[in-house]
C-alpha cells in the first residue's frame, strides 16, 4: 500500500467536508428525533424509508455521473459489498444497544470507536498524531459528552447492549479504514450506491417479516411525515458525499474527531427550529467542541498525515 503526501489544499478542503458531514448529521438527528418522537415509526422503519430515499437519490445521480459502465473494471465489488453489510449491522447493533442501555451510556461506548480509530492511524496506516491532536481530541469529546449531560448516575449496564454498541464501534472504525485503504479510486457515489441498494435489499426483508409495516404506511399516509422522512435521506445522503470525500483528503482520526460536532450541532437546531431550552453545561459542551476541533485541525498543520494518493483522475470523486 503506497501512502503519499497531499496538496494543502486538498487536506484543508477534507477539514472542511468533515465538519459539514458533523454539521449535516446533527440536522439528520434533529430530524429523526422528532419523526421518532410522533410515535407512529420505529427506528428500523425510519432507516428503511430513509435508506430507500438515498437508494433513489443516488442511482439517478451514479447513471449521470457513469463514463460507460456504472461498475467500472478494477472496482473492488467485494469491498463494497461488505462495506455496505457492516453498515447494516452497525445500525443494527447501535439500537440494539440503545434499547438495552439507554443512549446516555451508548454515547459513552461508541467512544469506544475513537480508540479503534487511533490504533489502526498507528498501526495500518503508519501515521503520527501529534501531542496537540490528543488534547484536541480529548477537550473535543469532553464537549461532546458535556452537550449530551453524560452522568454517571445516567449510565444503565447491561452486558448484551454494551457488546452490541462496541460492534457497532468496531463496525464504524472498520469500515473507516476499508475506506481508507481500498476506496481511493472509487467515485463517491458508487460507494453510496452500493451501501444504499443493498441496506435496501436488507431492510426490505427484515422490516416486514420482524417489524411490521404499519408504521410506514402510516408515514406514507401522512404528508407531513413523508416530507420530514424525504428531508432525512437528502440529509443522509449530502452527509455521506461530504464523510467520503472528507475521508479521502484527511487523516482518517481527524475526520471521525470532526464528525463527533454533530451533537452540538443537533442542540442548536433543537434550539432554532423546536424551542428546546440551551442549558448552561450545552453552552460549556459547544465551546470545548469549537476549541477542540480548532486544536485537532491546526495540530495537523504542516503534517498532512501521509494520506494516501488519489489518482488526477479521482480528484472529484
Amino acid at each position: 500500500m503506497r501512502f503519499d503526501h497531499k496538496p494543502r489544499w486538498a487536506t484543508t478542503t477534507g477539514y472542511v467536508a468533515a465538519l459539514m458531514s458533523g454539521t449535516i448529521m446533527g440536522l439528520t438527528w434533529v430530524i429523526q428525533s422528532h419523526l421518532l418522537g410522533l410515535e407512529v415509526i420505529g427506528p428500523a422503519e425510519l432507516n428503511w424509508l430513509n435508506i430507500v430515499g438515498v437508494a433513489l437519490i443516488i442511482w439517478p445521480v451514479a447513471i449521470l455521473r457513469a463514463k460507460g459502465r456504472i461498475v467500472p473494471e478494477g472496482t473492488p465489488v467485494k469491498w463494497l459489498v461488505l462495506f455496505a453489510c457492516t453498515a447494516a449491522c452497525i445500525f443494527y447493533f447501535r439500537n440494539v444497544g440503545v434499547g438495552l442501555c439507554g443512549a446516555t451510556t451508548a454515547a459513552l461506548v461508541n467512544r469506544v470507536e475513537l480508540v479503534l480509530i487511533f490504533v489502526l492511524t498507528y498501526l495500518v496506516l503508519k501515521q503520527r498524531v501529534a501531542p496537540w491532536g490528543w488534547i484536541g481530541a480529548a477537550l473535543l469529546v469532553a464537549g461532546v459528552f458535556r452537550v449530551a449531560g453524560l452522568g454517571a448516575e445516567n449510565l444503565e449496564f447491561n452486558a448484551v447492549g454494551i457488546g452490541a454498541l462496541v460492534l457497532a464501534a468496531m463496525g464504524i472504525a472498520s469500515n473507516a479504514l476499508i475506506i481508507k485503504t481500498h476506496f481511493g479510486k472509487v467515485a463517491n457515489e458508487l460507494v453510496i450506491l452500493f451501501s444504499a441498494t443493498i441496506q435496501t435489499a436488507l431492510y426490505s426483508l427484515i422490516v416486514p417479516i420482524f417489524v411490521g409495516m404499519d408504521g410506514v404506511l402510516a408515514v406514507l399516509r401522512d404528508p407531513r411525515m413523508l416530507g420530514l422522512a424525504a428531508l432525512g435521506a437528502v440529509c443522509i445522503a449530502g452527509n455521506l458525499f461530504t464523510y467520503y470525500y472528507a475521508m479521502k483528503r484527511a487523516p482518517m482520526w481527524i475526520v471521525r474527531i470532526l464528525a463527533l460536532t454533530g451533537p452540538p450541532v443537533a442542540m442548536l437546531a433543537d434550539h432554532f427550529i423546536l424551542g428546546s431550552p440551551v442549558t448552561v453545561a450545552g453552552v460549556q459542551g459547544l465551546v470545548a467542541v469549537m476549541i477542540g476541533a480548532t486544536v485537532v485541525i491546526l495540530s495537523a498543520r504542516g503534517d498532512n498525515g501521509g494520506q494516501q494518493a488519489i489518482p488526477a483522475a479521482d480528484e472529484n470523486a
